[in-house]
C-alpha cells in the first residue's frame, strides 16, 4: 500500500508543486489587493483566512486531478503486476486525498504564520476558516472516490455493490446538509465545530465505502 502511495505521489509531484506554486502566486496577489483597498479590505481574519486558503485548496484540487485520470491511465494494473493487492491499492486511494490534505496544512500553517508574523497577530476565526475549506474539499474527493467506484461496480455487474455505493453517497449528502445547517443555525461557539464535525462524519464514511468498493474490484479496466 505504502509502495503504491509514494509511487502516486511521485507520478504527481509535478502538478503538485505546479499547484503550489500558482496558490503562492494568487495569494501574493490577493494581498497586494487587500493592501491596496485599505480599510475598505476584508477584516484582518478573513484576508489571513483568505491567503491560507489557497494554500490549503492547492494540493487537494490536484487530488482531483488525479482522480479524474485515474480511471483513464490503468496504473493499477502495472502495479498489480507486482506484489501489491487490490486491497493494498484501496488504501493508497483512499490514503491520497488524505495525504494532499496534510501537505495543504502544513502549507496553509506556513502562510498564517507569515501572516502574523508580518501583522502581529493570529486569530482562531482564520484558522477555521482554513480547515473547514480544506475539509470540505477533502471530503467531496473521497465522496467523488465513491462515485467514481459505483459507477465500476454498475459496469462490471456488481448491482449490490452499486446500489450500495449509490445508496450510501446519497445517505452521506443529506448527513451533511443537515449537520450543515445544524452549524448554521448553531449561535456562538458552536457554530464552527459543527461545520467541521459535518465535513469530518462524512469523510470518514466516504473513505470506508471507497475502500470497500475498490476492494472488491472484480477488473481495473474501467
Amino acid at each position: 500500500m505504502w509502495r503504491a502511495l509514494r509511487i502516486e505521489l511521485s507520478y504527481s509531484r509535478w502538478w503538485l508543486l505546479g499547484g503550489l506554486g500558482l496558490a503562492v502566486g494568487v495569494a501574493g496577489i490577493v494581498s497586494l489587493i487587500f493592501f491596496a483597498v485599505g480599510a475598505q479590505g476584508p477584516p484582518h481574519h478573513a484576508a489571513a483566512g483568505i491567503r491560507g486558503m489557497f494554500l490549503m485548496m492547492a494540493p487537494l484540487i490536484v487530488g482531483f486531478v488525479i482522480l479524474t485520470y485515474r480511471n483513464e491511465e490503468r496504473r493499477a494494473r502495472l502495479l498489480m503486476a507486482g506484489p501489491i493487492t487490490p486491497r493494498q491499492l484501496a488504501g493508497a486511494a483512499v490514503l491520497l486525498p488524505i495525504v494532499l490534505f496534510g501537505i495543504g496544512v502544513v502549507a496553509a500553517a506556513l502562510t498564517l504564520g507569515v501572516d502574523s508574523l508580518v501583522t502581529g497577530r493570529l486569530e482562531v476565526e482564520s484558522m477555521h476558516i482554513v480547515g473547514y475549506v480544506g475539509g470540505l474539499i477533502l471530503m467531496m474527493q473521497l465522496m467523488g472516490l465513491v462515485a467514481q467506484e459505483s459507477i465500476a461496480a454498475h459496469r462490471q455487474q456488481r448491482l449490490r455493490a452499486a446500489v450500495t455505493g449509490w445508496g450510501g453517497f446519497v445517505v452521506a449528502v443529506l448527513l451533511l446538509a443537515a449537520l450543515t445547517a445544524a452549524g448554521a443555525v448553531a449561535q456562538g461557539p458552536m457554530t464552527w465545530p459543527m461545520l467541521h464535525l459535518g465535513n469530518l462524519v462524512v469523510a470518514v464514511l466516504a473513505g470506508v465505502g471507497a475502500l470497500a468498493l475498490y476492494s472488491h474490484r472484480t477488473d481495473f479496466t474501467s
